[in-house]
């Protein structure tokens, strides 16, 4: 700005000549000439009486590549134009009334250094003198970019130049809002007097502009001066800063003339910094902080810093330099500590983490009077960052600085430097496990002056188990830098770098890479090579082919001539890998070749041997490549893959390229029975290719797949626009799914017809063709938006479901757009299958609108649930609205006319009808069956439709009859209720009431229809394997694992027969009652209560015994345990018989008292003498009452007639005197019990019993002979 002010009077002194030129066309031109250049353009605008002593020129803006940075506006230009004759440049006023300075300009650079020689100071001699009497800026504006903040402000000044003699005087004043500043400065200096004038003082309120650009704490007001005059032969200026009117810092800087040309200088300064920095940093400052230097440099440019000194509180920093008129040091000295008695300290850093260090010392020396020799030591102890700590680390370098001499023109420098770190922490924890907690390294380096290079013939780095060891030159540092080296990396522990590579990486690895780059011509040659031994990466199959030891070999040249890869080998296990040759844009031939001998080293699964090598020669607008790989028994532990893989299977491949065209002329898959071929052009401007298919058995893949598929496809066009077509054929094609294949069955067809265009695909038309199913679909897809039109038809759903004939239909459309999928489906077939599904699905699939309605069979899924089957009608009317949940699902299930069986249960359910309500993830069920044995079930409550599927579920039971033809049956009455989660812990509870129940004590041989142990079955068909398997013959491994029995449930259930609980068989005929209660869990049933004795005899060889004790209880399972007794006196010997364990194999025993064997207990329990005087007919009643009471007679015949009339009871029996009768029981209600006995002479008599409590009993009876009786009982158990 002062260039283009200042040269605009010079300017027009040659000007006068040209009077009558136009302003613009002339002048204008002429300045922005004379004053554009270094990057910068000025443009003038508006320039008026350039020929007059006043001119004026409306407008003057500088602009670099960036654009305009500096704008001047109404400048006014007030001069003497008869003064020039005089030699005199007088400016009575030389101002602008705006000055805007937006940004900074781009700073141009120098890489010129300055001569080391001073070249003292003189104000410049002009030509002319200069005498500007006004220099003015009624507005200054800088952009906030320039000093952190808008700032607008007033400038007057004055400048005289002449015979050597200056002086100025500035005034700056803020004037905008912003905090107030001010700027005054008078100077002056005299060139024959030397004399030097300097008064500023400078101000600038709090929140001011430099406080804000320094970062003082607060920004506070501030206020500098500067003050001093005197010739610069003994010159010295005050200098004092001040912050919040309190002084910071103040001293005096003095320059004193020597003799012979040397200039002596001196700095002292003081003060109390703290306060203009952040209070953190105050223990570092202190309340007293130095300055002070002296020295002087020498005529010839020769500098000596006699001291020098710098203390805060916690620093101190003292040295001294001398350097030689030619820049190279003659001696220097430094010292310095850091530190405060051991405590960590805080260093004025400018980056943002805290720094702290508890204590650092450092020495520098060189003194060549002594010697060539230099010394430096660095220790630090306590370093303490967010990102870094370390306990301890010293720096230590030893070396040479050497003049030129005769025999060595040029100057040298060399060093060795040792560092050491220990205790280091990173706060990174894969970088800490990578380094480790203790580091060292040894740097040596030299620089010869005339070389042009700079050397590090030691560059060292040691850790706990890895370190590098190389050597690096860099040359031609003034000219194309190239940089020469080699070095040795090695990590025995590569578990340290695992978590910094994000892979469980192990092993022990060893790189060597030697060679050169010339940085700037982009060429280089380089030879390296890597070692691992036992290397894992943590996948498997690289792990073991790394396992041992593994290389790799790299040699690579690059040039103006092109890239030549003189090796890259790899060996691992049984694999190696080579490749080789050249790259050019002139023509490249490039091989490489893979040979693995042996896969199985990858791992079990893995096996066979592959080979193949690949070829490129040429150049990219005309060249080659071919491609040949074979493999011989490959296995991948993938059984189809495995049976396709066979034997040998190839890969080849040959193609040309002519510029952007690819012409494949072909490429070949040849496996077991697998052959597929493709060829065709590959071009920008269009492609066609085709490739054929040919599997001709499917069988290879193993598992159930069969058949042939033949496909053939082509692609035409571009992806912009193209076209697809495909075919493929199947012939008897099967899967190993018995529905499937018989979807499959016969010759199946599929053929697609698709056009690209731009973005779009057009699915002109895909169909799927079998004698059993039809498929088509056509649509659209361009970009979020696609739709497709699909039709289907099954001809019979009677191949998957025999009881469902007839033709299945779907029919419907899917559109995508960017909101979502809207879905129009429905489906219709036999069994009254009629559904639709309508509505929309969010784009993520995140929630849905959707109405699931119509009507089907259960009978649809008994091919996924067989052995068990169901049947029935379904209809639904479902609403999906919210989240893809079943807590948004809500409508009507309804369940008609259904029936479900299942091989492991003994009934079944029929005439089903039930009815759920779905609604916020809860489905409230009713309904009722009967069952297959007879009675009926009802239920009522909620089910939860997420796990655990909390349910609080009601369930009535109505004469509803179980039996187990082999051992009982019996009709239960009451409530059972289930509440809880029905994966597991639901509480099963309630009451149940057993109406008439008969428990049968079986025959041996309950099991006879068991399998016969070791059976084995031959070739046997599948239809009969599924038999078995669904008639529970054949065990299920997947149930053996743990032994776990699924999820349990609690229990609290009570069981209630006050009588008519009937124990039969082996000639026993009882009556019991009582009550039971089930508790515990379904995996532990604990058991309480029992079934008591009512009545009861034991019929034997028509010798009846009466019961004289009859229990029932449950011991952990529903088999339950017996105990009954039987007795008889004679001859003063009681003789008993006594039943006892479970009713499925219960034992008999014979017990007496006094006690004898048994066969004579038994003898005289049945013939009243001992065993010794049986005749031999009565010993075969004996074998046959033993074969009875075993379980070899069957029912006799008092049971047998007893099933025959009807009754609960039925007994011949005589009395000590042979008299004969006959006695009949049963009950004529649940509670009344009524019996009639007839003798040998026509007597007959009556008796009735009435239960009016479980423990209170009516009874009365009548006879023919007239005798009646009555009489109340209170029984109790005991």
């Amino acid at each position: 700005m002062k260039r283009s002010l200042l040269a605009l009077p010079l300017c027009l002194l040659p000007l006068t000549a040209a009077a009558q030129e136009d302003d613009r066309s002339y002048l204008s031109d002429l300045l922005e000439g004379y004053l554009s250049g270094g990057g910068s353009t000025v443009s003038i605008r508006g320039f008026e009486g350039a020929l007059s002593s006043r001119a004026t020129i409306r407008q003057i803006s500088i602009a670099d590549d960036q654009g305009i940075w500096l704008t001047l506006n109404n400048i006014v230009l007030d001069w003497s134009r008869s003064a020039l004759l005089r030699g005199e440049v007088s400016v009575n006023e030389l101002s602008a009334e705006e000055i805007i300075l937006a940004r900074a300009p781009i700073s141009s650079t120098d890489a010129s250094l300055p001569p080391p020689e001073a070249s003292g100071f003189s104000l410049p001699d002009l030509p002319v003198s200069v005498d500007i009497g006004k220099i003015a800026a009624a507005r200054l504006e800088l952009g906030e970019t320039l000093l952190g903040q808008p700032f607008e402000g007033r400038l007057e000044a004055n400048l005289t130049l002449s015979g050597g003699e200056g002086a100025t005087k500035l005034t700056l004043l803020r004037t905008d809002s912003g905090p107030a500043a001010q700027i005054a400065l008078t100077a002056s200096y005299g060139n024959e007097s030397g004399v030097l004038a300097i008064d500023l003082d400078a101000r600038e309120a709090a929140g001011g502009i430099v406080t804000t650009l320094a970062g003082l704490p607060g920004a506070p007001p501030v206020e500098l001066t500067v003050k001093g005059q005197g010739p610069l032969t003994d010159y010295t200026a005050q200098i004092r800063l001040a912050s919040e009117g309190r002084e910071r810092l103040a001293g005096e800087v003095e320059v004193r003339a020597g003799e012979a040309g040397q200039t002596a200088f001196r700095a002292d300064l003081s003060g109390d910094m703290a306060p203009l920095f952040l209070p953190d940093y105050a223990t570092f400052f202190g309340n007293d902080l130095r300055l002070a230097a002296n020295g002087q440099r020498a005529a010839d440019g020769r500098l000596v810093l006699d001291t020098f000194d710098f203390r805060t509180r916690a620093m101190t920093l003292a040295g001294s330099l001398v350097l030689a008129a030619d820049g190279l040091p003659e001696r220097f000295a430094l010292t310095g500590q850091i530190g405060l008695d051991g405590a960590p300290v805080l260093l004025p850093l400018t980056t943002d983490q805290r720094t702290e260090i508890t204590e650092a010392d450092l020495t520098l020396a060189f003194d060549a009077t002594q010697g060539d020799g230099w010394t430096a030591d660095v220790a630090l102890t306590g370093l303490d960052r967010d990102d870094v700590k370390l306990q301890s680390a010293t720096i230590t370098g030893t070396g040479h600085i050497r003049r030129p001499t005769a025999a060595n023109p040029g100057a040298s420098f060399d060093g060795a430097f040792d560092i050491a770190a220990t205790g280091l922490a990173l706060a990174d924890p894969a970088l800490a496990s990578a380094v480790g907690d203790q580091i060292a390294a040894r740097l040596q380096l030299l620089w010869q002056e005339g070389t042009d290079s700079f050397e590090l013939p030691l560059l060292q780095l040691t850790g706990a188990d890895y370190g590098f060891d190389g050597a690096l030159s860099l040359q031609g540092l003034e000219t194309a830098l190239t940089v020469k080296g080699k070095g040795t990396a090695r990590a025995d522990d590569l578990s340290r770098f695992a978590a910094l590579a994000g892979q469980p990486l192990q092993g022990r690895a060893e790189a060597q890479l030697a060679g050169e780059a010339a940085l700037l011509a982009g060429s280089f040659d380089v030879e390296g090579t890597v070692q691992g031994t036992d290397l894992k990466t943590g996948i498997a199959e690289a792990d073991n082919l790394l396992a041992g030891r593994s290389t790799m070999d790299l040699s690579i040249r690059r040039d103006e001539t092109g890239t030549l890869l003189r090796r890259f080998n790899l060996a691992a296990g049984t694999l190696t890998a080579e490749a080789k040759g050249t790259l050019a844009s002139t023509g490249s031939d490039i091989a490489a070749q893979i040979d693995f001998r042996d896969l199985s080293v990858l791992g079990a699964a893995y096996g066979g041997q592959l080979n193949g090598i690949a070829q490129f020669s040429g150049t990219p607008e005309q060249g080659s490549i071919t491609l040949d790989t074979t493999g011989e028994g490959l296995t991948i532990g993938v059984a189809e893959a495995d049976a396709l893989l066979k034997g040998t299977s190839k890969i080849t491949a040959e193609a040309e390229i002519a510029g952007q065209t690819v012409n494949l002329q072909s490429l070949k898959i040849n496996a077991a029975t697998l052959d597929l071929s493709a060829q065709g052009r590959i071009a920008a401007e269009g492609n066609d290719l085709s490739a054929d298919l040919n599997f001709r058995d499917l069988s290879v893949l193993g598992g159930g797949y069969r058949g042939a598929l033949a496909a053939q496809a082509r692609f035409t066009g571009t992806p912009e626009s193209g076209s697809l077509t495909a075919t493929a054929t199947g012939r008897s094609l099967a899967i190993g799914q018995p529905e499937a294949d018989r979807l499959l069955a016969g010759e199946t067809r599929l053929t697609a017809d698709l056009a690209l265009a731009g973005k779009r695909i057009q699915i002109r038309n895909v169909t799927l063709a079998n004698p059993q199913l039809n498929a088509n679909a056509k649509g659209q897809v361009e970009g979020e938006n696609r739709r497709i039109e699909l039709q289907a038809a099954l001809a019979n759903l009677g191949v998957l479901l025999p009881e469902f004939p007839g033709r299945l239909t779907v029919a419907g459309s899917a559109t995508q757009d960017a909101q979502g999928y809207q879905l129009d489906l429905r489906g219709q077939g036999p069994g009254r299958i009629d559904a639709s599904v309508k509505g929309r699905v969010a784009s993520n699939f995140g929630t849905a609108n959707l109405s699931i309605t119509g009507s089907a069979q259960a009978g649809l899924a008994n091919v996924f649930i067989a052995p068990r089957s169901v049947s029935g009608g379904l209809r639904f009317d479902l609403r999906l609205n919210g989240p893809l949940q079943v807590s948004a699902l809500s409508g009507r299930i309804s369940f008609a006319d259904g029936r479900i069986s299942d091989p492991d249960l003994p009934v079944a359910l029929e005439g089903i009808a039930l009815t759920a309500n779905l609604a916020r993830g809860r489905a409230s069920v009713e309904g009722s069956t009967q069952l297959s044995s007879g009675g009926q079930v009802t239920a009522n409550g909620t089910i939860g439709m997420t796990a655990p599927y909390n349910a609080d579920l009601q369930l009535q039971l109505r004469q509803a009859v179980i039996r187990d033809p082999r051992l009982y049956e019996t009709r239960l009455n009451g409530r059972v209720t289930v509440q809880g989660g029905l994966l597991g812990g639901a509480r099963i509870g309630g009451d149940i009431t057993l109406a008439e129940t008969e428990l049968r004590v079986p025959d041996t041989g309950i099991g006879a229809a068991a399998g016969l142990d070791d059976l084995r079955h031959l070739s046997e068909p599948g239809d009969v394997l599924e038999t078995r398997r669904r008639a529970g013959l054949i065990a299920d491994d997947s149930a053996a694992g743990d032994g776990s029995s699924g999820p349990s449930y609690p229990l609290d259930l009570r069981i209630s027969a006050p009588q008519r609980v009937f124990i039969r068989g082996r000639g026993l005929d009882a009556e019991v009652g009582g009550e039971l209660r089930l508790q515990g869990t379904t995996d532990n049933v604990v058991p309480s209560g029992a079934f008591n004795l009512v009545r009861g005899r034991l019929d034997i060889l028509g010798k009846r015994l009466t019961l004289s004790q009859a229990l029932l209880q449950m011991e952990g399972d529903f088999d339950p345990y017996l105990s009954i007794l039987a007795s008889n006196e004679s001859d003063g010997i009681t003789a008993s018989v006594q039943i006892e364990g479970r009713a499925t194999e219960p034992t008999v025993s014979f017990v007496s008292s006094p006690e004898l064997p048994e066969e004579e207990v038994l003898a005289r329990l049945l013939f009243g003498r001992d065993l010794t005087s049986l005749s031999a007919f009565q010993a075969a009643q004996l074998a046959s009452a033993v074969a009875t009471l075993a379980g070899k007679g069957g029912d006799g015949i008092m049971s047998k007639l007893r099933k025959g009339f009807g009754l609960d009871d039925f007994d011949i029996s005589t009395d000590a005197e042979g008299d004969t009768s006959v006695k009949a029981g049963k009950y004529i209600s649940q509670n009344t019990y009524t019996e009639v006995e007839v003798d040998q002479n026509g007597q007959a008599a009556i008796s009735l019993n009435l239960d009016l409590t479980e423990s209170i009993t009516v009874r009365g009876s009548a006879g023919a002979d007239g005798e009646t009786s009555i009489g109340i009982f209170k029984e109790k158990d005991y």
